[in-house]
């Protein structure tokens, strides 16, 4: 599900979804999900931006020039208890793809 982020933007989120374990199915509210991110097959590490809930199961980490300044893929890693773990990838690339 990832898409195209422009690398270094502080106004576009990285989006994601957490799903309840107990069906497969419905979206997970009011988690305090553990994140972490790899850039361009580095180390996964916890991403600068913070985490804050949307609604429905989505979640968000805050734009943040250093967790989207490099170039190349970004890997989201995403868990939280009674949930099904999350992960994704975007495409950190060097042009506004909006």
């Amino acid at each position: 599900m990832g898409y195209a982020i422009q690398s270094r933007s502080t106004t576009e989120p990285i989006l994601f979804l957490l799903i309840l374990s107990s069906d497969n199915i419905t979206g997970a509210t009011g988690k305090t999900p553990t994140v972490t991110i790899s850039k361009n097959g580095a180390a996964f590490a916890v991403p600068a931006g913070s985490v804050t809930e949307l609604s429905s199961g989505w979640y968000k980490i805050a734009p943040n020039a250093s967790d989207n300044g490099t170039l190349g893929p970004l890997l989201l890693h995403a868990d939280a208890t009674g949930c099904d773990p999350c992960d994704d990838q975007f495409d950190i690339v060097d042009f506004n793809p909006l």
